[in-house]
């Protein structure tokens, strides 16, 4: 497998981790799979391996009750605050209010790409489970025409790196869950690949907040 199929396979994955927690049936079939057990990328990079070492532990000691309450607590809401909001504007918006310039700004990518997904009904552009299946259609499509390397390689130093890898410090601080702990980990081991095939410079944008 390729390497930009590699990345568009764990784009789609990690989406789906993100849209919703795993049900009891899903967990049940991830843990009969061994997904977590047998991921399907192995590297000598840190972040590889603290991941497959929390997802191992997560196969072995954790229910599908545990990620859904943890996945409550860092993606939606608690009582206090907000662990680790899903949303670019949270991070890039000075007001920190969804539904901001920067959710507009990432719906127009989409716009541009034809994409849509019933999730847009729903939720706002920069949710990182839309923006993650936005980046596996275009690498899925980047074969048919170079246009669609153009777009992802401005809408990763707009409106994705720039934020996701703040989100992915209060991702890792705050996850109760081996489960997304380690996600925490793959995510940014995406993101350093991303970086590295698409030699992905000048990036940054200024973060107004954290949760962490």
């Amino acid at each position: 497998m390729d390497n930009i199929k590699v990345l568009a396979q764990m784009a789609s994955i990690f989406s789906q981790f993100l849209y919703n927690p795993p049900s009891e049936e899903e967990w049940e079939n991830i843990k009969e799979q061994k997904i977590l057990l047998e991921w399907f990328i192995h590297s000598d990079n840190k972040n590889n391996k603290e991941a497959l070492n929390l997802w191992e532990k997560s196969h072995h000691n954790e229910s599908y009750i545990d990620l859904s309450v943890d996945y409550t607590d860092l993606f939606i809401c608690d009582e206090i605050y907000l662990k680790a909001p899903p949303y670019g504007s949270f991070y890039l918006d000075m007001s920190g209010e969804l539904y901001s310039k920067e959710s507009d700004t990432v719906k127009e990518f989409y716009t541009q790409c034809s994409f849509f997904t019933k999730a847009l009904l729903g939720q706002p552009a920069d949710f990182i489970a839309i923006e993650l299946e936005f980046l596996s259609t275009l690498l899925s499509n980047l074969h048919r025409d170079e246009v669609f390397k153009n777009i992802l390689i401005e809408f990763l130093k707009q409106n994705f790196l720039s934020w996701v890898k703040t989100w992915i410090i209060d991702l890792k601080t705050n996850s109760k869950s081996f489960f997304y702990k380690g996600l925490a980990f793959q995510i940014e081991e995406f993101c350093d690949m991303l970086i590295e095939e698409f030699d992905i410079k000048d990036y940054e944008k200024k973060v107004y907040r954290k949760a962490s």
